[in-house]
């Protein structure tokens, strides 16, 4: 009987432990979602088609030609409407107000699907301190998520309608932030560190948090890069309109505008930063798989960011290069994969700190 009761006792906490982990997945699973959504949004012009922001009664359509109308009517006082979209019909209104609605509605369950399980398991007792840290503040970081993409889109209804690129690089860090949070949390619930084999020294952890970084600055200038739609500057590779560093490049006054605002020094920042990645990356997953401290799991998410490095790299060329004639699915394709990009340093990260912990 009390051997029966201390088995139930060992198997309970792997559900509770199963439970949490499924709550930070399925966040994760839900930003991937919405980035690829959000993706899209932006690159068919849909962000700017709904004109206001209604956080509880935006959740219901337009229901009806009276409330389409409505809506229709609003959108044609914007800027978007009137020097870019001048003449445009209902239905084509409709296909991009669908794009804006969705995302915003899969903003909503992203929120929700951090805050309900959240609360569920903080009132039952199931989050340790650290987890009730992490869930409060991947809380907060959807709420400012919220309030940011809206902030973004306003500051493409006055004047001249194109959203600021820097509130779009904030949009972007923020649905990282809130990925990488959940995601780390989830790794440290699913130990799965093999300790068969010694650990490579410490420097390996910290060359793959020097590329994180570089890849972090790197995501940044692609949202400038969107933003300032510096990508149709040039789109010839490695050269750029036949040289290696234009006269166009470091020409905006003051100089260290260039590095923010110019589109051609940050196309050229954006296809330099990703090339110097790549190679990092392709050299220091080489130099740690041929090493012979590393363990399975180590090796696994070494040669998948291997992997990674590569295809996104390829992405980014075919983007630059043909970007006009697939102006949408391409650069989604290079956003998502930038995602499990990131999510596979983390992954390695992780689990140098869990092997150096256990050593």
């Amino acid at each position: 009987m009390s051997n029966s009761t201390s088995m139930e006792s060992h198997k309970k906490p792997k559900s509770i432990i199963d439970g949490r982990v499924w709550w930070l997945r399925g966040v994760c699973l839900s930003v991937m979602i919405i980035l690829v959504v959000g993706g899209v949004t932006r690159l068919t012009g849909s962000g700017l088609s709904m004109v206001d922001w209604r956080p509880v009664s935006g959740v219901l359509p337009p229901i009806g030609e009276a409330a389409w109308a409505i809506e229709f009517a609003q959108y044609q006082e914007s800027p978007q409407y009137k020097l870019v979209n001048q003449g445009m019909s209902l239905g084509e209104f409709q296909y991009i107000f669908f794009w804006e609605y969705l995302h915003r509605v899969l903003g909503r369950i992203v929120g929700l699907l951090c805050l309900i399980p959240y609360l569920w398991f903080l009132f039952r007792g199931r989050l340790d301190r650290g987890l009730k840290l992490k869930g409060g503040i991947l809380v907060l970081l959807v709420g400012a998520q919220g309030f940011m993409g809206w902030y973004m889109v306003k500051s493409g209804l006055v004047k001249n309608p194109e959203v600021s690129h820097f509130r779009l690089a904030a949009h972007l860090s923020l649905a990282f932030a809130i990925f990488g949070l959940a995601w780390w949390a989830s790794l440290g619930l699913s130990d799965r560190t093999e300790t068969g084999k010694s650990v490579p020294p410490i420097r390996y952890r910290n060359w793959a948090v020097i590329l994180l970084f570089v890849l972090c600055v790197q995501i940044i200038y692609g949202a400038f890069t969107s933003g300032l739609k510096a990508g149709y500057g040039f789109n010839t590779y490695p050269l750029m309109g036949g040289e290696l560093m234009p006269q166009a490049l470091f020409s905006a006054s003051p100089y260290w505008a260039n590095f923010l605002s110019d589109k051609f020094t940050v196309q050229f920042i954006h296809r330099w930063l990703g090339t110097c990645l790549a190679l990092g990356t392709i050299f220091f997953c080489w130099y740690t798989i041929k090493s012979e401290k590393i363990n399975l799991f180590l090796s696994l998410w070494t040669k998948r960011l291997s992997g990674l490095v590569v295809i996104q790299f390829v992405l980014g060329v075919c983007t630059l290069l043909w970007i006009k004639d697939y102006p949408v699915i391409l650069p989604s394709i290079h956003q998502f994969t930038a995602l499990l990009l990131f999510a596979s340093f983390l992954a390695l990260i992780h689990q140098y700190c869990e092997a150096n912990a256990k050593e």
